[in-house]
């Protein structure tokens, strides 16, 4: 497949899509960051509690999402309180996204699984292409891989996501500590493409289609749903190696990062495992409307 035809795929996103994001809601973000940069996180953790009974009450098209997925995850009838802890896990992680980007990772305790896995494929000298989804937190991975690794981590992703979290920088002056690759343009796939050449890090969300590209629908939590071809492809292209990755909390202060080598290079591989990972993990499943629909 030609690269060209490859970027024609991958940059076909609609309205649709953009606007059915995984909101959070922006008055929950902005409330969020007013509160983390001015108390500790203990107390914001606490107040999180009636802020997260107030979306479960108000945001209907969120709790009706979240209780579909919870109930195909955890394989029974999910109720009300399963979503306020899907809510609050959700809250937690933008919380601690703050101070991600405001340099104070140390505040929190992340442990590293299978992390060899990650060095060798970086010590072949193609790049190393990391497949995220929505399952748990990208920034975890992405911000610790660039401050305490001091790795070139480039992350491809749409300009308004990047825009969010640029929000939670403290003055306009600072900069994410990563790359952002913005989907949306000619050459985005060009610049990841040059990235993982140099022997960089690109990571990606690869369980989410944009628009008119090409998806595969394949069993997921016992429902069909679509998952784009694009990244396994941008793999195959490159010849660079691949692995999932998932930055996942553990409760508390803590994450686990969490690396997965593919047993094959394949969409039905990659949905597989995505799913055992979300039957371990439902509430790290940060997507409130309905996935099955799309």
């Amino acid at each position: 497949m030609p690269i060209n035809e490859f970027i024609a795929d991958r940059e076909r996103m609609n309205d649709q899509w953009r606007g059915r994001r995984e909101r959070g809601s922006r008055s929950m973000v902005r409330l969020i960051i007013w509160l983390a940069l001015r108390f500790g996180r203990a107390i914001c953790r606490v107040l999180l509690v009636p802020i997260c009974a107030y979306f479960l009450l108000t945001a209907p098209l969120a709790r009706r999402s979240s209780l579909a997925f919870l109930s195909r995850a955890l394989n029974r009838r999910a109720g009300w309180r399963d979503t306020f802890m899907h809510l609050f896990v959700f809250a937690t992680t933008l919380l601690d996204r703050v101070y991600l980007v405001n340099g104070r990772q140390r505040e929190l305790t992340v442990e590293v699984s299978n992390e060899p896995a990650f060095w060798q494929a970086l010590a072949q000298g193609r790049g190393c292409l990391l497949l995220g989804s929505h399952l748990g937190s990208f920034e975890m991975l992405s911000i610790i891989g660039s401050v305490e690794k001091k790795l070139v981590i480039n992350v491809v992703m749409h300009l308004a996501d990047s825009k969010g979290l640029r929000d939670l920088l403290p003055s306009p002056g600072h900069a994410l500590p990563y790359n952002v690759i913005p989907l949306g343009h000619p050459d985005s796939m060009l610049k990841a493409k040059e990235c993982l050449a140099r022997g960089e890090v690109v990571g990606i969300l690869a369980d989410r289609v944009f628009g008119g590209e090409r998806a595969q629908s394949l069993p997921f939590l016992g429902h069909p749903a679509r998952f784009s071809l694009s990244p396994l492809r941008l793999a195959r292209i490159t010849g660079a190696p691949v692995l999932m990755v998932f930055g996942l909390f553990r409760g508390g202060r803590r994450y686990d990062i969490v690396f997965e080598s593919m047993a094959e290079l394949t969409l039905p591989c990659y949905v597989e495992q995505l799913e055992r990972k979300a039957r371990q993990f439902p509430y790290n499943w940060f997507n409130f409307y309905d996935y099955w629909s799309v």
